[in-house]
């Protein structure tokens, strides 16, 4: 069943930002991974949640986005995030449907 990565990002350094995204390119396919949504325009319907950014990203299942996380693929993109970005990050695991 799908999972769904989702960040709520906040950029903290531009420079150190472009230095995450070019260890993190590629590494999401790796994995079966493909963006949704990535820093696109929000609308805020209901709330008072106001995200700088936001990232979805669909996975084959929630294995497969830790793995992701936890690969040494995206490892040095992750120690990277720290100087570019303030994150909050989950995963939900998607709805099956009936066929």
């Amino acid at each position: 069943m799908s999972a769904y990565l989702i960040c709520d990002v906040s950029v903290r350094d531009r420079a150190a930002l472009m230095n995450y995204l070019k260890l993190a390119e590629g590494t999401v396919e790796q994995f079966a991974g493909r963006y949704l949504a990535q820093a696109g325009a929000l609308t805020l319907l209901e709330g008072d949640w106001s995200p700088e950014t936001l990232v979805i990203v669909e996975f084959p299942s929630i294995a497969a986005a830790k793995e992701w996380y936890r690969s040494e693929a995206y490892a040095p993109a992750l120690e990277a995030n720290a100087a570019a970005m303030l994150r909050k990050m989950l995963i939900v695991e998607g709805v099956a449907h009936p066929d």
